[in-house]
């Protein structure tokens, strides 16, 4: 019997230290997927292209109730849209900042990204390696801050998002290629 209440001893141990550990991984980042796994994307470029590109808390370990933090974009891109989960948005996203506040707090444990805002992005046909998103903090707030459902602050570090329009390939045809040798 004895050795049953050590096993039930551990192992709620381990399931407080676990959360506790995943915690401090909490990120506040750019992605453009919605399992908050890529945050690089190589995507064809073009007149009236829209990039979509998410704002999302990963591995919080929490119920997310809400971030403050902005943007700043490479030049090549622009912002066409921004769109929030239901709740209030107090700022300016690219500005000095946003807060955004969710009427539903996320789930945010066991991996389940929770997200935060929506970016519609055009890079107006330019081309670009690694354009960078970047997350910084919002200027009332120390650094990037993320929220709790019951209103807890804490800070955690920012993951830029970074976008690529490669050159496009040129398809030379081999009647093309002769007719540089025929006079």
């Amino acid at each position: 019997m004895k050795n049953w209440k050590s096993i039930l001893v551990v192992a709620a141990v381990v399931a407080i230290a676990i959360p506790a550990v995943a915690q401090e991984n909490a990120v506040l980042g750019v992605y453009f997927d919605l399992d908050a796994t890529q945050n690089t994307a190589i995507d064809n470029g073009g007149v009236d292209v829209t990039h979509t590109a998410y704002v999302m808390v990963k591995d919080g370990e929490q119920m997310v109730g809400g971030a403050a933090f902005k943007l700043l974009l490479d030049p090549r891109i622009l912002l066409t849209d921004v769109s929030y989960p239901y709740g209030f948005q107090y700022g300016e996203i690219t500005g000095f900042g946003i807060e955004v506040g969710l009427n539903q707090p996320v789930i945010g444990y066991y991996g389940n990204p929770a997200l935060i805002a929506t970016l519609s992005l055009n890079t107006l046909n330019n081309l670009m390696d690694n354009a960078v998103i970047q997350i910084l903090p919002n200027e009332k707030y120390t650094g990037i801050t993320i929220s709790d459902d019951m209103g807890h602050l804490r800070e955690v570090p920012g993951v830029n998002g970074y976008l690529t329009i490669p050159v496009p390939d040129e398809t030379t045809s081999w009647g093309s290629m002769k007719s540089l040798y025929n006079d």
